[in-house]
C-alpha cells in the first residue's frame, strides 16, 4: 500500500467561512428574502418569538424583564432559560432590531440559520485540528451541520443554539491532551456556559456526558480529566446569572419527568439511511406517521463509516487509536437514547435534578456528533490511499451522472418533493450512495484541475442530496413568511377598538376559550391565568385543581360559567369565536357583553362582575381602588378603607416578589395558595407591589467574577507563553 498525502494547500479558515456562508444562504433560500416562501414553524413562531418578543418590547422601553405577567397569572422571565435573556448572542439579535417597531421575525429565522453555519465552522475547525485531509474535514462537518438532526431541530431555537457550540468544547480537549497546559479548558467552560444560556438544558446534559466520556477515553491522562471538569465547574460559574434564578424557579414547578423508556423501536432508525422512508413531504398530514422524525445522515456519513470500518479491520489506517473517544461517545450516548434493561431509567429517577433534564430523545443529538469525525477519518483514510488505476476514462461518465442526478433530486423537490417513500424510498439513497463513493475512488486518482471539479461537484451533489430532504419538509416549513400579524397596539381578527379596550385595562386579565393561541396574544400585553411554558408552577396547578380541565400538561381550559373562578384570578374578559360552544353560552348570559360590532372573527365579552387583579379581600362599598401605575413587575396603586383589611395580588407569589406600603416595607403572605396579600391600616395609602429577583443579583455577580477571573488567567498565561524567549542558535 503506498500512501500519499493529498492536503497539499488547506484553504484558510477565513475561506471556508465566507464559502460556508455562501452554501447556507442557498441551502435555506426558499426561508429568506426576497423570496420567503416557507418559514420555519411551530415553537419557533408560536413559542420562541413570543418571548423575544415580549423582552424585546420591554427592553426598548427600558425596562428589564423580570416578570412576564402575560401568562399564568405571571411567571418569571428572566428565571426563563428559554427566554435567552442572557444568551450574548440574542444580545446581537436585539441590537439588530432596535429600529424595527417589532422584530423581524425573518430575522429570528436568520439568527436560527446563523447557528447551523456556526455549527459547521466550528466542526470543521475541530477536524482540521486533527490533521484530515480538508475534503474529508468538509464533509464531516456538513454531516454534523446539515444533516438530518439538524434540519429537524430548527424549530427549537435553544436546541439548535446550543448543539451548535458542541464542537468548540471538543476542540478545548484536544488542545489540553497536546500541549498539556491549562489554557484552552476555556473552550470547555465557554461552550458548557453558552450551551446552557441558549435555552434548552437536557440538550446542556448531553453535551456533558459527551465531554467527560470524551476526556476519559482521549488518553490524556488525568490531567485532561481534571481540566474537562474543571471546566465545567468553571461554565456553572459564567452562567450563574442564569442558573440561579433558574434553579430557584425550577423548585416551584410541576415536575415532568420525561426520560421515557428510551427509543427501542427499529424501525425509528431507518430514517437515518432512507430520508424519505415516513413520507416527510410538505403536503402530508401532520400526524402522519406520528413520533418518526427525519434523521437523515447521508452518502458521506455511510461510507465514510464503512471505510474506517475495513480500514480498521485490515489495518489500513495507522490511526486507529484516535477513533477512539468518537466510538466511545457514541456507545454511551446510544445507551441513554435506548435505556437498555430500563438501566439508565433505574439511576436518574433516584435524582429530581437528572430526572428534569435527561430525556432519551435528546441524546438523537450524539449520533450525528459522532457520524462526523468518524465519517471523515474513513474519507480521509480512503483519499490517502492513492493505490489503483488513475481512471481517466470515467472522468467525464462520473461528471454527467452526478450531476444528472443531482438536477432530477432538485426537480422533485422543486416541484413539491414527492419523493418516494416506505420500500421504494430505499433507490434514492442508494443511488446517491452508489455515486458517491464512485466519484470519491475516481476523485482519488486525480490531480490539479481534474481534483478540483470532482471536489466541487462531489461537495453540491452532497449538499443538494441534504437540501431536498431536509428543507421544505412538514417538520420545519410552513407556506409562507410567518411574521406574526399583531403589533403592540393592533392583533388581526379583533376589532382595533375592542383590543386598544383590553390595553386600555391591564388590571384585567383576557381568558382565550375558541380565541388564539395563549403565547400568540401574550406580546400584545394583554395579561392571562393561562399559558404553555413548562414553568407552570405546582402551587398555580394545585390552585386550579376542580376549577380547570387541564388539555395537555401545561394547556387548560376555564369554564366562563365558573364565574367565582373568574373572579379568583382577576378574568375581566373572555375571547372567543362564533364557531365555539363558548361563544352561544356568553350570548346568552347577562353577565356578559360582548364588545364592539361582532364583526371580526374572534368576539370579545366583558365580564360586567369582574374581578381586577388589585383586590380588597373583603370588598365593601367604603373601599376604594385607584390604579396608578402598571407595569411587569411593577404594580401602584392608591387605596382607601374605613377599617383597612388583607389587600390581594392576584399574581403568583414566587421569590422576589415584595411590598411598600406609604414608602415603607410591608410583609407579604400568601393568599390562597398561589397568589400573596399584603395588610393596609384604615385610612388612604400608596401601595406598591413590586418584583426583584435577589438570585439574578447574586448569579450576575458571580457570573462577571468568574469572566474577569478566567480573562485574565487567559491573557497571563498567554503573555507568560509569549514571553519565553527563543533557544540560542549557534553556528
Amino acid at each position: 500500500m503506498s500512501v500519499k498525502v493529498v492536503n497539499n494547500k488547506a484553504p484558510s479558515k477565513i475561506a471556508v467561512a465566507g464559502i460556508s456562508v455562501v452554501f447556507t444562504v442557498l441551502f435555506f433560500f426558499e426561508y429568506l428574502p426576497p423570496f420567503s416562501r416557507v418559514h420555519i414553524p411551530y415553537d419557533l413562531v408560536g413559542y420562541h418569538y413570543s418571548l423575544m418578543e415580549y423582552a424585546f418590547q420591554l427592553l426598548k422601553r427600558g425596562i428589564f424583564p423580570l416578570w412576564d405577567p402575560t401568562i399564568y397569572c405571571g411567571i418569571g422571565l428572566a428565571s426563563n432559560v428559554q427566554a435567552e435573556l442572557f444568551y450574548p448572542p440574542a444580545w446581537l439579535f436585539f441590537v439588530a432590531n432596535r429600529f424595527r417597531e417589532q422584530l423581524s421575525y425573518t430575522s429570528l429565522e436568520v439568527f436560527v440559520l446563523a447557528h447551523v453555519w456556526l455549527a459547521f465552522l466550528l466542526c470543521y475547525a475541530w477536524l482540521e485540528a486533527r490533521r484530515l485531509n480538508t475534503f474529508a474535514c468538509i464533509l464531516g462537518a456538513g454531516i454534523f451541520a446539515f444533516s438530518g438532526y439538524m434540519c429537524l431541530q430548527l424549530q427549537h431555537l435553544g436546541l439548535v443554539a446550543g448543539y451548535a457550540w458542541f464542537p468548540l468544547g471538543f476542540i478545548g480537549i484536544d488542545e489540553v491532551r497536546r500541549s498539556r497546559t491549562w489554557t484552552p479548558l476555556w473552550k470547555v467552560a465557554a461552550t458548557s456556559a453558552l450551551c446552557f444560556l441558549a435555552g434548552y438544558p437536557p440538550t446542556w446534559f448531553v453535551l456533558v456526558v459527551c465531554l467527560l466520556v470524551y476526556s476519559l477515553t482521549s488518553f490524556g491522562g488525568l490531567r485532561t480529566v481534571i481540566c474537562t471538569l474543571v471546566g465545567l465547574g468553571v461554565s456553572l460559574a459564567l452562567c450563574a446569572v442564569q442558573l440561579l434564578p433558574s434553579s430557584e424557579a425550577s423548585t416551584f414547578m410541576v415536575r415532568e419527568p420525561a426520560y421515557g423508556t428510551g427509543i427501542k423501536e427499529g424501525a425509528f432508525y431507518l430514517s437515518y439511511l432512507f430520508p424519505n422512508y415516513f413520507n416527510f413531504g410538505l403536503n402530508v398530514p401532520i400526524l402522519t406517521n406520528f413520533g418518526k422524525e427525519y434523521l437523515y445522515l447521508g452518502a458521506p456519513a455511510v461510507f465514510g463509516v464503512v471505510w474506517l470500518v475495513i480500514a480498521l479491520a485490515f489495518r489500513r489506517s495507522p490511526r486507529g487509536r484516535e477513533v477512539i473517544p468518537f466510538w466511545a461517545v457514541g456507545i454511551v450516548g446510544a445507551v441513554f437514547l435506548t435505556n437498555p434493561y430500563n438501566l439508565v431509567w433505574a439511576i436518574i429517577k433516584r435524582s429530581s435534578f437528572l430526572a428534569d433534564i435527561c430525556r432519551a430523545g435528546y441524546f438523537l443529538a450524539v449520533i450525528p456528533l459522532v457520524a462526523a469525525p468518524l465519517a471523515a477519518y474513513g474519507i480521509d483514510s480512503f483519499l490517502n490511499d492513492s493505490s489503483g488505476p488513475r481512471l481517466r476514462y470515467l472522468r467525464f461518465a462520473m461528471v454527467a451522472a452526478t450531476s444528472a442526478w443531482a438536477i432530477w433530486e432538485v426537480r422533485v423537490w422543486f416541484l413539491g418533493g414527492d419523493f418516494p417513500h416506505g420500500i421504494d424510498s430505499f433507490y434514492a439513497p442508494a443511488i446517491t450512495l452508489i455515486l458517491f463513493s464512485a466519484a470519491l475512488y475516481v476523485m482519488r486518482s486525480q490531480e490539479g484541475e481534474w481534483r478540483l471539479v470532482f471536489s466541487v461537484l462531489v461537495l453540491i451533489s452532497v449538499g443538494v442530496d441534504y437540501k431536498v430532504f431536509g428543507t421544505s419538509k412538514r417538520f420545519n416549513a410552513g407556506v409562507g413568511s410567518g411574521q406574526p400579524p399583531f403589533r403592540m397596539t393592533y392583533f388581526p381578527e379583533i376589532e382595533p377598538e375592542v383590543y386598544a379596550t383590553l390595553l386600555a385595562h391591564p388590571e384585567y386579565r383576557v381568558l382565550l376559550e375558541g380565541g388564539p393561541h395563549p403565547y400568540t396574544i401574550a406580546p400584545g400585553r394583554t395579561d392571562q391565568p393561562q399559558g404553555f411554558d413548562p414553568f407552570l408552577t405546582e402551587q398555580y396547578h394545585t390552585l386550579l385543581d376542580g376549577k380547570a380541565v387541564f388539555t395537555t400538561n401545561r394547556l387548560f381550559d376555564v369554564d366562563p360559567e365558573r364565574k367565582d373562578v373568574l373572579r379568583l384570578l382577576g378574568v375581566g374578559y373572555v375571547i372567543t369565536s362564533e364557531a365555539h360552544p363558548v361563544f352561544r353560552t356568553l350570548s346568552q348570559d347577562s353577565d356578559f357583553r360582548m364588545l364592539g360590532t361582532g364583526t371580526s372573527y374572534y368576539r370579545v365579552f366583558e365580564y360586567r362582575d369582574a374581578v381586577a387583579g388589585v383586590a380588597w379581600e373583603h370588598p365593601i362599598a367604603q373601599h376604594e381602588i385607584k390604579l396608578v401605575g402598571w407595569t411587569p413587575g411593577k404594580r401602584t396603586i392608591d387605596v382607601y378603607s374605613p377599617a383597612g383589611g388583607p389587600l390581594v395580588l392576584k399574581e403568583q407569589f414566587l421569590p422576589g416578589w415584595g411590598a411598600t406600603v406609604d414608602g415603607s416595607a410591608s410583609m407579604m403572605r400568601r393568599w390562597n395558595g398561589a397568589f400573596s396579600a399584603v395588610t393596609i391600616p384604615p385610612g388612604r395609602h400608596n401601595v406598591e407591589f413590586y418584583f426583584f429577583s435577589r438570585s439574578l443579583v447574586i448569579g450576575a455577580v458571580i457570573s462577571v467574577a468568574a469572566l474577569i477571573a478566567l480573562t485574565a488567567i487567559i491573557v497571563t498565561k498567554t503573555r507568560r507563553s509569549h514571553a519565553i524567549p527563543e533557544p540560542a542558535t549557534h553556528a
